[in-house]
């Protein structure tokens, strides 16, 4: 954002304040000051009046120009298009040194001797205006022959370049620049006086009809003038130029040009684009097929507001009759509604994102200003509106709560003072010690109470705050988020010394690819508003989409095993964030070595459910119910951990395998919060040796591992210090059931166990499962 002191100095008297504590005042309240270039017109460049210009004698593309100077009529001899006589121009005299270094002396130009030079804005060190010489005009101040540019305050300004953060939107004009400057200097803010309307003026009602539909997000005003002859003077063109903002149209210079000012999006249409060769004009707003609000005439879609203008409709100096239209649209509704739609835009899409003005008839009625005043133009009385019910948000803040967040307080008076000249309205219950603070319409990035601190404290200043030496108490080291670290990192270890190798990937997502896995997407509400890229438009409901994308490139080099595993974020419908860990395994098993000749076996699901307990301990497997678009129907289960449901372990779905060119590959994604993290406890170990006995159960097929194993640790007896699953055997004979063997391993921290002491344990152990199921061995 580009403004100069004499522009700013327009709405706050800062005419005695010098660059450099502007520059420092701005940076203090959170507007960056890139840079400062200060333009200075070279001593003896003064005005001047062409009395009289008449072709070179001796060169077409010359002419000879009788210029009066103030204390004499000079002759300079001119090669600009433009030159005629009458024009009050710049004149750099014999003896002046211009920015580029030329000197000007006196000099015979095909033999007709030139005593001075007439100056173009760049030879002044100016940006570009046009293609000739400047032509002064009384916008600059009373021109007065003979005069040095020099002594001219709005020629000779300080340009200064403000980085603006993508939040402060209500800055993105020079009025919200002098807005947030007149609270830092304590000044007040220039209202715009607006001229009354003649009585005798005819009502735009005449000649404009505006209607819109009842689901409009934006507001809107529109007048109509009537155009005789548009101008714009030497300031604004020159103001236009610091701003780096190049338009050849008249009426286009002063439309962005009040934009660049107030902050208001405005428009120009060719009122016959709407008319049909009538009077009168019937302009429609209604959504269009991206739920924007468009502009239409005749039926035919020609802006949409906040983002575009078609080109044919809009107005220029050779229009008798223009419309002007001011609008509004919060910029959260149009960065969501227009991301990733691949709009035409122009330069209306960057500022109604951000925030603009919506004071509408302020833009408006500081467009008339200008044009009114340089230009012949007769403006229809009133204006036609549609205006969006606007909901004013308001936040109660404590000044207690202030005082502990800023770390000192500030006086309640001031709190006040400064809120109110950054546009908030305040109410303040002394007895409550509670202010009710109203949020302004062009602050849409003030959303909590941390928001309305951060205002006071960059308005206050940082360095005003008293600095306070740091309290060192002994406190416990440990606290949860150390916790948490130690957590991620036992498992993070545990999972490399297993041979899994970590991957790290953003927490954004496709959102067509979690569509296409039947996977969770945020609600429309609390989708991105502006996500990075196009793959990366909404935030991730799982890992495994990335990692298969990883797994894939590396099965692209050339590997035969891929094992990945990832600590990340994932994200619900709501937006609630969780900690998750996964894991995938793709290939073969192990490496090729001489136990295997030299071919390994792929990957199982009981080898992949092993190494997976090798990191995360002792789990349980049941039925999964309810799958994804990424897991196979037939091999999948889900995880309990110590008995609350973790997650899920599963093959992946064998299309998907196809789709990303794989060997088989399975996956388990886990809630973080759900693996153990418990403090080491030093246990009595046995000193005795332990013994262990194989028993084969004939199960019925329909029965859940998770149901005998939760019986037998019931019933176990003390002795009985681990069991475990160790085959499965299937045969016709076994009618409806299945042959499971139990590995059991006893042990005695009192004695070593006798065969008999065994024996009678196992019996016990057989008696209960056969009268609780009907379990008998095989």
């Amino acid at each position: 954002m580009i403004v100069t002191k004499q522009w700013l100095n327009e709405w706050i008297d800062i005419n005695a304040i010098d660059t450099d504590k502007i520059s420092i005042a701005l940076n203090a309240i959170g507007l960056e000051v890139d840079g400062i270039h200060k333009i200075r017109i070279p001593q003896k460049v003064v005005v001047g009046h062409v009395l009289s210009c008449e072709k070179h004698p001796n060169a077409d593309k010359l002419n000879v120009c009788q210029v009066n100077v103030g204390e004499s009529v000079q002759q300079i001899v001119c090669g600009a298009k433009n030159v005629a006589a009458g024009q009050m121009v710049a004149v750099a005299l014999i003896g002046a040194e211009l920015p580029g270094g030329l000197k000007i002396k006196k000099a015979k130009l095909r033999d007709v001797e030139s005593c001075g030079m007439l100056c173009s804005s760049t030879e002044l060190g100016l940006p570009k205006i046009n293609d000739g010489i400047m032509i002064l005009d009384d916008s600059i101040g009373t021109l007065s022959i003979g005069k040095e540019l020099c002594e001219y305050p709005l020629m000779n300004d300080d340009i200064i370049d403000i980085g603006l953060t993508p939040n402060r939107g209500d800055c993105q004009s020079v009025y919200g620049i002098a807005r947030d400057l007149s609270v830092a200097f304590d000044l007040e803010v220039k209202v715009l006086h607006q001229k009354e309307e003649e009585e005798n003026q005819p009502g735009v009602g005449r000649v404009l009809n505006l209607t819109g539909s009842e689901a409009l997000d934006g507001s809107y005003m529109y007048k109509v003038f009537d155009n005789k002859e548009i101008k714009t003077p030497l300031l604004i063109d020159l103001r236009l130029g610091f701003a780096e903002i190049s338009i050849n149209c008249p009426l286009g210079k002063i439309v962005e040009y009040s934009t660049y000012v107030t902050g208001v999006l405005l428009r120009a249409y060719d009122h016959g684009c709407f008319s049909a060769g009538g009077d009168k004009a019937k302009i429609i707003i209604n959504k269009d097929e991206n739920d924007l609000d468009a502009i239409f005439a005749e039926g035919k879609k020609v802006g949409i507001c906040g983002v575009s203008q078609e080109e044919t409709c809009r107005a220029n100096t050779l229009n008798t009759r223009i419309i002007v239209e001011a609008n509004y649209t919060h910029p959260d509704i149009i960065a969501v509604k227009s991301a990733n739609k691949k709009l035409a835009c122009d330069k209306h899409l960057y500022r109604s994102s951000r925030g603009s003005e919506p004071h509408l008839s302020f833009g408006l009625n500081y467009f008339f200003k200008m044009l009114s005043k340089y230009s012949s133009v007769m403006i229809y009385a009133d204006s036609q509106q549609i205006m969006h019910d606007y909901e004013e948000k308001a936040i109660n803040v404590h000044q207690s709560d202030l005082t502990a967040m800023i770390g000192e307080e500030i006086a309640k008076n001031q709190v006040i003072k400064i809120l109110k000249k950054l546009g908030f309205g305040v109410n303040f219950a002394f007895e409550q010690d509670v202010m009710n603070i109203k949020i302004p319409q062009f602050r849409h990035d003030v959303l909590n109470m941390q928001d309305i601190c951060e205002e006071i404290v960059r308005i206050v200043g940082i360095d005003n705050i008293t600095a306070k030496p740091y309290v060192f108490a002994e406190k416990r080291k440990t606290n949860k988020a150390y916790q948490d670290f130690k957590k991620r990192q036992m498992y993070r270890h545990k999972a490399v010394a297993i041979g899994f190798f970590e991957t790290l990937h953003f927490v954004f997502d496709d959102k067509q690819i979690s569509q296409k896995f039947a996977l969770p997407t945020l609600s429309e509400n609390l989708e991105l508003a502006n996500p990075i890229t196009n793959d990366f438009n909404t935030l991730r409901s799982s890992m495994i989409p990335n990692m298969l994308r990883a797994v894939s490139q590396n099965i692209k080099f050339g590997r035969k095993k891929v094992a990945l595993f990832e600590v990340g974020s994932v994200f619900d419908a709501k937006r609630n964030e969780r900690k998750k860990i996964g894991f995938i395994f793709s290939g073969e098993n192990a490496l090729p070595e001489v136990s295997n000749h030299g071919k390994p076996i792929e990957i199982d699901f009981f080898a992949f459910a092993q190494k997976i307990q090798s990191v995360i301990g002792q789990f349980t497997l049941l039925p999964l119910t309810s799958t994804n678009g990424l897991t196979s129907p037939y091999e999948a289960a889900l995880v309990l951990i110590d008995g609350v449901e973790a997650g899920y372990i599963a093959r992946v779905n064998i299309q998907i395998e196809k789709e990303f060119d794989l060997a088989r590959t399975y996956i388990c994604e886990l809630d973080f919060a759900t693996l153990l993290f418990e403090q080491k406890v030093a246990k009595e170990y046995s000193k005795f040796p332990s013994t262990s006995r194989d028993i084969s159960l004939m199960v019925p097929q329909t029965m859940q591992y998770a149901t005998l194993e939760k019986f037998i640790q019931t019933i176990a007896p003390k002795e009985l210090v681990k069991f475990s699953a160790i085959d499965l055997f299937a045969h016709e004979n076994f009618g409806e059931n299945i042959s499971l063997t139990l590995k059991l391993q006893f042990q005695s921290n009192e004695k070593t166990l006798e065969e008999e002491d065994v024996n009678n344990a196992l019996i016990s152990i057989l008696s209960s499962i056969k009268e609780q199921f009907g379990i008998t061995i095989r």
